[in-house]
């Protein structure tokens, strides 16, 4: 079990990161952390940056939960 969720840890860790480095200066992971009004930006719903902020959310929350169950697995 230990081994499968550090396997998973270090693959959700791989695609944060490209994810991160797919997007776009201007409308990327900063922008996307500094408030609600980021994620309503007009017409980005449909376009590659909302999907990529996506994955970077439910990547880094995979990351953290994994990191906190991780020690007190056997």
């Amino acid at each position: 079990m230990k081994t499968l969720l550090t396997i998973l840890l270090v693959l959700s860790w791989a695609i944060f990161i490209w994810a991160v480095l797919l997007m776009s200066p201007k409308g990327g992971l900063g922008s996307a952390l500094g408030g609600i009004w980021a994620w309503s930006e007009y017409g980005s719903k449909k376009s590659l940056e909302w999907k990529l902020k996506k994955i970077a959310l439910i990547t880094s929350i995979i990351f953290v939960i994994i990191s906190l169950i991780l020690p007190y697995v056997k």
